[in-house]
């Protein structure tokens, strides 16, 4: 028997580390203006499951924009009509007085500055008519960037899980993902700890017959919120336990 030991911790190991999240079954909860599609989905890996809950779109239909809020008392959904929005998730982190964390500009004016942190790993930006996802230090700021929101930890990067995420910390989740041929998405989770949602993030087609190439987590927890609108309705309705200082919007583009 103690032969047999060293081999059996062996295969233990072994299996642990080639175990893989399983997607389950993605359905789509509607269509939106803009050709943009409302869904959701479960990811397993023995006995946990994670659920998400996306809106997904390509960026010839559409773009982001990041609407401010400073008052926080508009609602996304007003944020949202207002803008002309269909889809639109919590944005960036805040400080306890509500001053932005990182980098932030809406409507090519700068809102708030960049930071040097290892929490803002990354910049979601719109530059001229074309989304880039970027590592912080590799972007480049330039007249013809429309939107930026900086945020983090990147959680997907050319397709693999980032290491060494806190694996620890159950939440709910937001986060902004791309596949690198113009498909993006917006996606919320139920809690789950940030190494969880790098590892399912990297399943392959899990983001409706896409996979994450690149993925950013933004500010999440009790700022998790989603909401998506057709004909003005919810399509989908996943409110915040509390106010949050800017938004992350989907908008359909000029026909």
């Amino acid at each position: 028997m103690k032969n047999c030991l060293p081999a059996f911790l062996a295969l233990a190991v072994l299996t642990q580390a080639v175990a893989e999240w399983v997607p389950g079954k993605f359905t789509e909860l509607g269509t939106l203006p803009g050709n943009a599609v409302a869904w959701e989905s479960a990811v397993s890996l023995g006995d946990r499951t994670v659920r998400l809950t996306g809106v997904s779109f390509h960026e010839k239909d559409g773009l982001f924009r990041v609407i401010d809020e400073p008052s926080a008392r508009k609602s996304l959904a007003a944020a949202l009509r207002d803008n002309g929005a269909v889809a639109g998730v919590n944005g960036g982190y805040f400080h306890p007085d509500f001053t932005p964390l990182g980098l932030v500009i809406s409507e090519e004016k700068p809102l708030h500055g960049f930071e040097r942190a290892k929490l803002l790993s990354g910049i979601l930006a719109v530059r001229g008519n074309r989304i880039e996802l970027v590592r912080a230090g590799a972007f480049k700021p330039g007249s013809d960037v429309r939107e930026a929101l900086q945020a983090g930890p990147w959680l997907v990067e050319n397709g693999a899980a980032i290491p060494g995420l806190n694996a620890v910390r159950l939440a709910r989740r937001t986060l902004v993902a791309g596949d690198g041929k113009g498909n993006w998405a917006l996606v919320t989770t139920s809690p789950a700890t940030l190494a969880e949602t790098a590892d399912l993030l990297a399943t392959p087609g899990l983001l409706g017959g896409w996979t994450a190439r690149n993925a950013l987590n933004l500010d999440g927890g009790s700022s998790t919120m989603l909401l998506a609108l057709a004909d003005s309705k919810p399509v989908i309705d996943i409110p915040s336990y509390g106010p949050v200082r800017n938004y992350l919007a989907i908008i359909p583009r000029r026909r």
